[in-house]
């Protein structure tokens, strides 16, 4: 394979990676202001509700996300190790440095968001402005 070739489909497993991402972290963040708001399409949510919602819908699109993008990342190491140029294994490593850095940020963001929330739940707090 020409390393132009191969720098093509590294970029798109990039690029594709990184739409995959801010796609699921949209997804989960209007999941997160649902819990946060206490208000689903205009209907008030139990604590419960809010609690189940925070593990099943928040947590499942997370997951998803610290699921796919590392598995990209290490695609791309992959290829990287295949040995078609320099050029092409230096870009590719450095892809996959990005989505594993990424992959560390969504984790951390997310396991601060799922503590403060579900202690703003345990407390009976919505996020209302007093």
């Amino acid at each position: 394979m020409s390393t132009v070739t191969l720098i093509a489909v590294e970029t798109g497993l990039f690029m594709s990676a990184m739409a995959f991402s801010a796609w699921i972290s949209h997804a989960a963040h209007r999941a997160a202001m649902e819990v946060y708001s206490g208000v689903r399409d205009g209907v008030r949510l139990s604590r419960r509700t809010r609690r189940l919602m925070l593990i099943y819908v928040y947590g499942g699109r997370v997951t998803i996300a610290l699921g796919v993008v590392p598995f990209v990342g290490l695609a791309l190491i992959q290829i990287g190790a295949s040995g078609g140029s320099s050029e092409a294994a230096t870009l590719a490593y450095l892809f996959a440095l990005v989505l594993f850095l990424t992959t560390m940020y969504v984790a951390i963001g997310a396991g601060m968001t799922i503590f403060s929330l579900n202690t703003m739940i345990a407390r009976g707090l919505r996020g209302e402005r007093a």
